[in-house]
């Protein structure tokens, strides 16, 4: 049983482990089960009758396994037995509908349990000495949309995708249409410490104030 220090891996190392290995690392370290406990309406496994921590596992699986839609995660927990085991789902039925993944997303974003769930493991690192926040780095990342395309003053008002750009690190400049992740990260552990996801377009300086003050009023609570 991996601890929690050794099972910290970053992005990058835990894609760089072969995927039948990476999930069980993954998992090791997180009690889903509060956070499952919330999106359970009537019983333990809802209206549909699936397991919600097993959803929840899948989904934080996904972006682990380069899933980007609810159609490629259905269908790699309907193909792939040991990914769907893996997740904590039962192979003697049927996997998760498209409908059914999308509607405990929705759920899961409405009442904010994946941030809770970040900044509960931020706090957690903190206290494990993992973290000390010390000196901290301001970046971001794109992410991919495929919502549909809108004029971009629309988009601008609703918060919804938009095209940004950006220069790589060989001053290439770089188009996506979706959104922008902005990162305050510990620079000794290489863990984020904040984050917000806004629009493409938005400027990576005008994040910056806000997330130094979340970074800030964290080491003061």
């Amino acid at each position: 049983m991996y601890i929690l220090q050794e099972s910290l891996f970053s992005f990058e190392e835990l894609l760089k482990i072969e995927s039948k290995d990476r999930l069980p690392i993954f998992f090791s370290v997180l009690d889903l089960r509060p956070y499952a406990k919330e999106l359970r309406s009537r019983s333990p496994r809802g209206a549909d009758g699936h397991c919600r921590e097993g959803i929840l596992r899948a989904l934080l699986a996904a972006p682990l396994e380069r899933i980007q839609t609810f159609t490629g995660l259905h269908h790699r927990l309907s193909t792939d037995l040991r990914f769907r085991y893996q997740c904590g789902l039962p192979l003697d039925r049927e996997a998760p509908s498209i409908a059914t993944l999308s509607r405990v997303f929705a759920e899961l974003t409405k009442k904010e349990l994946a941030k809770q769930l970040f900044e509960d493991l931020v706090n957690r690192c903190k206290q494990d000495g993992i973290i000390d926040g010390n000196h901290v780095a301001i970046d971001s990342a794109s992410i991919h949309a495929y919502e549909k395309k809108q004029p971009k003053r629309k988009s601008e008002q609703t918060g919804n995708a938009n095209w940004g750009a950006k220069f790589d690190s060989f001053g290439n400049k770089v188009t996506w249409f979706g959104y922008k992740l902005h990162l305050a990260v510990d620079t000794k552990s290489e863990l984020p410490l904040a984050l917000e996801v806004t629009p493409a377009h938005v400027n990576d300086g005008e994040m910056a104030p806000s997330l130094i003050e979340k970074v800030a009023v964290d080491k003061r609570t």
